[in-house]
């Protein structure tokens, strides 16, 4: 069987090779290209859109028209009547070179309806298509191109219901067909009338109401010192329950969109200290689902609101100004009183201590938060506040650029203050010494000898007040802001130099311990900003009271930094609260005559 297989199969092989030697070369050319061409134009129909431009001629009279899927579509010119008598004609030229599409019934096979309609039915009827392709005769060219612009006028309707379902391929193809738009030719003005072109604003509308505004965060956590929230829209608090909301209603339309994302915020500049933190209570942030989800408004304000505590820390007369009012001046300063404060934490003392800043700061009674039944609409709200640094501002951060100079100007205009800048030389201005305020603490880190630092510093030239801080705002602030210097060991009492003139000097006395760091982040750097004279003199261990309790050689003096790293309490209690002060007051004069130079000199 094999033997009789084998020889017919080799006979049909040679007659094969004969029948292929026998093929003029040019034919086998001219099957290439028309392959060629056929791949090519396979191609373009099926992910371009645009297999009509290989129908194109030029036109002397175009223009641009818009189709539902945003493309440009070029239509066919009739070319009879611009051909010229003699040579080939165009349509000559095409007959011999350019396939046929045989359309018939194609456009009826399209999809033109249902809910199930999609871009895989589209690309299919684009596929039927271009497997009908055959060779152009020369009598129904201008049929056949006609045809297929109706068939791709169709295609691109389909496009068009599909994209407006939000079909995951249309923004690639709507993308392509933009690009496209751009760079395309014009079209002729005979448009076919069967095109509804309306379609295409209506494309545009349904894709501006189904674009989704971005979502933001209610709350930042990513500062170092505070959580916060800055919200716009609907905003109803209730104080009582520790609640702020925002409300996507109509109100809120034209703000931000806020992830729907519950919030746990502590209004207090300390997040990082879980002792400040302990004490401040929780406010909830919250978005609803829409005003039915929301309590009704009980009391509309056109004005901001912002909530924010009052315990932490405070109470300390340094922590009052840099965990409270330096940051409230900050946030609020802004609104030119315009602004209503909730206060969590509400201690009535605390408040009252300082209230002529809160009143200089909004036009409206305080909150007491946590007692607040109302439900109370803002249309924005702050909670927690805007701060930076300890005792510090950054201009760089806030859009009003505010200063710690702008600070304490606000301050010595809150306590009616007279003096702004230092009248420097002041003896040759004022005809009198420059006056020394010490800072006379009564319990941790006192000057053990007083009196001999008085007359040290009378006897250089100045006019001295040695007191000790007061809770009695209104009436110290007036003695502060008429001294030129003040002086004192680190600690709360110092922040007194808020109403000192700017120009004037600050001599802080650094007690032992290695406290540099303190020194320099809590009094140097502010002071410095606050556009101060800033002098520091470090004692000794001899100048400690320390070395009446431990011997030379112990850590304490060895190495205080090993003291340090036991932490803030143990570094506390060693060097803050055992620690008193004896100036040698030859080693110390130096530094008097610094300020004195400096208060005294025309060039300062």
């Amino acid at each position: 069987m094999e033997s009789t297989v084998k020889p017919k199969t080799m006979g049909q092989e040679i007659n094969l090779l004969k029948s292929i030697r026998r093929i003029e070369p040019r034919n086998v050319a001219l099957g290439l290209l028309i392959g060629c061409f056929l791949v090519t134009f396979a191609y373009f129909s099926i992910t371009k859109f645009d297999t009509f431009r290989f129908f194109m001629v030029n036109s002397p009279s175009t223009e641009n028209v818009a189709t539902p899927s945003g493309a440009f579509v070029q239509n066919m010119v009739s070319v009879d009547s611009e051909q010229p008598d003699t040579g080939p004609s165009r349509k000559e030229s095409f007959s011999k070179d350019v396939p046929q599409i045989d359309l018939d019934n194609e456009a009826q096979n399209v999809p033109t309806g249902g809910e199930n309609r999609n871009i895989s039915s589209i690309n299919s009827n684009n596929s039927s298509i271009i497997s009908k392709i055959d060779l152009i005769s020369e009598e129904s060219v201008e049929s056949t191109v006609q045809e297929l612009d109706d068939s791709i006028i169709e295609v691109t309707k389909e496009t068009t219901d599909a994209c407006d379902k939000k079909h995951e391929l249309c923004s690639t193809r709507n993308e392509s067909a933009s690009n496209k738009a751009s760079t395309n030719t014009p079209i002729s003005s005979t448009v076919p009338p069967s095109i509804d072109w309306k379609l295409s604003d209506t494309t545009i509308e349904n894709k501006s109401k189904t674009e989704i505004k971005k979502q933001v965060p209610l709350c930042d956590l990513s500062q170092r010192r505070i959580d916060k929230c800055e919200i716009e829209g609907d905003v109803r608090i209730i104080g009582r329950n520790a609640t702020v909301m925002w409300v996507p209603s109509p109100e809120s339309d034209g703000g931000p969109d806020y992830e729907r994302k519950v919030w746990q915020i502590k209004p207090y500049p300390r997040k990082e200290d879980p002792a400040a933190m302990s004490h401040v209570r929780i406010v909830t942030v919250k978005p609803t689902d829409g005003p039915d989800d929301a309590p009704a408004c009980m009391d509309h304000r056109d004005v901001p609101a912002i909530v924010f505590s009052d315990r932490g820390y405070t109470g300390n007369y340094f922590h009052d100004f840099t965990d409270v009012l330096i940051p409230i001046f900050t946030t609020a300063r802004r609104f030119q009183g315009e602004v209503e404060f909730l206060v969590t934490d509400f201690r009535i003392y605390w408040i009252m201590k300082y209230l002529p800043i809160f009143k200089n700061l909004t036009k409206y009674d305080l909150v007491d938060f946590d007692s607040d039944e109302q439900v109370r609409c803002y249309k924005k709200a702050y909670i927690g506040l805007t701060s930076h640094d300890d005792f510090g501002i950054d201009p760089d951060r806030i859009p009003e650029r505010y200063t710690l100079v702008d600070f304490t100007r606000f301050m010595r205009t809150t306590y009616g203050l007279e003096r702004d800048i230092a009248e420097i030389p002041i003896q040759k201005t004022l005809g009198r010494k420059p006056r020394l305020m010490i800072v006379a603490r009564a319990k941790t880190r006192r000057f053990m000898n007083l009196d001999e630092i008085v007359r040290a510093a009378e006897k250089l030239g100045f006019e001295v007040v040695a007191t000790e801080a007061t809770n009695e705002l209104v009436k110290f602030s007036v003695v502060v802001n008429s001294c030129d210097a003040i002086m004192g060991v680190h600690g709360a009492g110092l922040t007194n130099m808020v109403f000192l003139p700017i120009n004037t000097v600050f001599i802080q006395i650094l007690p032992w311990g290695g406290l540099e760091w303190v020194a320099g982040n809590y009094f140097k750097r502010p002071v410095e900003k606050m556009k101060l004279k800033y002098l520091q003199y470090d004692i000794t261990p001899e100048e400690s009271t320390l070395i009446d309790e431990y011997p030379r050689n112990h850590t304490v003096f060895t190495d205080p930094a090993s003291i340090r790293r036991q932490g803030w309490n143990a570094m506390k209690e060693v060097f803050l609260d055992k620690q008193n002060v004896r100036l040698n007051i030859k080693r110390f004069r130096p530094t008097l005559k610094k300020a004195l130079k400096h208060l005294n000199s025309e060039d300062s």
